[in-house]
């Protein structure tokens, strides 16, 4: 993929949930194992909130994407 930020976090949103660093708690939260920490997650309405420095500054993050990704994957085959 391009080294444009957004496919920069896809890449690495792909590759969390290949590696498993995804985990599901009650109530549509869930906790993600990044690079640099461990962020709470959790979806509501539709939209989906991360604990991460730079969802805070930039509204999205790879660790959102990789949450996005799993609850909409039929299936969730990850």
């Amino acid at each position: 993929m391009s080294s444009t930020p957004i496919y920069k976090m896809l890449d690495k949103a792909e590759r969390l949930l290949k590696a498993g660093r995804i985990e599901r708690l009650d109530g549509g939260h869930y906790n993600v194992i990044g690079d640099h920490g461990t962020y709470t997650l959790v979806v509501r309405n539709g939209r989906v909130y991360c604990t991460c420095p730079g969802f805070q500054e930039k509204g999205v993050c790879s660790h959102s994407l990789a949450v996005m990704k799993l609850t909409q994957s039929p299936r969730n085959k990850y």
